[in-house]
Order: C-alpha cells, then structure tokens, then sequence
C-alpha cells in the first residue's frame, strides 16, 4: 500500500511541477513554414514555441481599427542566445527590426515594445533564431488595446 501511495506522490509531483510542452492549440496556426501561410488571430495569445539557428518562425495579430496601442513581447529566457524580430505592418512595410539590446541597451533575452495608433489590419511578426545552439524555446505576444 505504501509503494502506491509514494508512486502516486511521485506522479503528482511530475505533473505539478512540469510546464506544458505547448501552451496553445493547434488551431491557432503559428509557426507557419511559409510568409504566405501567415494565419491571423493569434493576438493576445501566449504560447511556448521553438526555434533553431537560421529558423524564422512566422506569427501574426489583428488588429482591429480604432485600437490604441499594440503590444509585443517576445522572451527567449537565455541572454546566451540571440533572436530578433522583425514587426511588418498591415500595409505590407517593415515597422521595425530589433535585437535584444536595441530597445533597453541590456542582452536579457526579450523584446517588448508597443506601438501607438497602430494601422488596423493584421500585423506580421518574423522571428529569427540569430545566435541559437541547438534549439530555443520562446514565448511571444501580441495583443492590441
């Protein structure tokens, strides 16, 4: 009875303690192999993805007219490893492209930036495994207000 009981403990543990392998659904469609394929409505979704060096994943956000700010965050959680982020608007120009130390001066592994009075349409996020050994986990938002 005992040995079932520590082996249950065990489990619960593993599972309690262990983060989910992907946070979305497979529905939301990102990570796309192709700028073509970019789905749009994964806005204001926060999600584990993985990268590799020379990978660019694809992600994008709608946003609808009149919104006042887009926000956009992006964390790779190793300041060893190097991504960066390019931001396409919804008329097809690139807005920006960063590195991690383009907005705060500091190499910790995020880029968080918003965008005031953003065109309404869906906005393209690439983001590019630049310094990667192995593979990378990222999270990214975006979600308009």
């Amino acid at each position: 009875m005992m040995t079932y009981n520590r082996i249950f403990a065990l489990v619960l543990a593993l599972v309690l303690m262990a983060p989910p392998a992907f946070a979305g659904s497979s529905e939301c469609g990102v990570n796309t192999a192709s700028e073509e394929e970019n789905p749009a409505g994964d806005a204001g979704i926060r999600a584990i993805y993985l990268i590799e060096q020379g990978e660019t994943n694809h992600h994008s956000a709608y946003v609808p007219p009149g919104s006042s700010t887009l926000f956009v965050n992006l964390n790779w959680f190793i300041p060893q490893q190097s991504l960066t982020l390019k931001i396409i608007s919804p008329s097809g120009s690139t807005y920006a492209y960063y590195h991690d130390t383009d907005l705060d001066g500091d190499k910790n592994a995020q880029i968080r930036t918003s965008i005031s009075s953003p065109e309404a349409g869906t906005w393209r996020f690439q983001v590019y495994g630049e310094t990667v050994r192995d593979a990378q986990d990222y999270s990214f938002e975006a979600a308009a207000e």
